[in-house]
């Protein structure tokens, strides 16, 4: 398909606002090309051995795993040795909704900020002797601390546990 001069002379001169401006974007890798950490080989290798632990892989695979576990140099290669077997119960979604969640927390607080922040300036420009806003600050503030430390919590349970079970 061949392109009229027209439309070609308009691609170029309006192409500066449709391309990013700067430097091109340095070159990643793809997720599964990404090197892998030594926690992550310790994650593989745990729950390979509670997969072992539930009869799904016999010792000799097991080992083999293990070594290939400790010997991988990337994330894809660790995901591979788990390929076979059986995802644990809401691995995945506990990730997707820590992620959420973790977006979601700095609107909550910035919320909670502006508002109790606006019903404390409008107790103190009126005057008013009884400290009013304390009826939407006490329990605004236990929610937006039950989610900071529900974050918290979850951010180091997903940490500690396996990938897979």
């Amino acid at each position: 398909m061949r392109l009229s001069p027209l439309i070609l002379s308009a691609v170029s001169r309006h192409s500066s606002w449709l391309a990013a401006t700067g430097p091109p974007a340095p070159w990643r890798a793809p997720r599964r090309d990404v090197r892998a950490s030594d926690a992550e080989r310790e994650q593989t290798v745990q729950a390979l051995r509670s997969h072992y632990a539930a009869g799904r892989l016999d010792r000799e695979e097991l080992e083999r795993r293990v070594e290939q576990a400790y010997r991988a140099a990337s994330r894809g290669k660790l995901r591979l040795l788990l390929a076979d077997l059986p995802l644990s119960h809401g691995g995945r979604v506990a990730r997707r909704f820590y992620r959420f969640q973790r977006e979601l927390l700095p609107y909550h607080a910035g919320a909670y900020v502006s508002i109790n922040g606006a019903l404390t300036a409008i107790w103190a420009a009126t005057g008013e002797g009884r400290f009013w806003p304390a009826g939407v600050l006490a329990p605004t503030t236990v929610l937006v601390v039950s989610h900071a430390f529900g974050s918290r919590w979850l951010r180091l349970r997903l940490r500690r546990g396996p990938q897979r079970e």
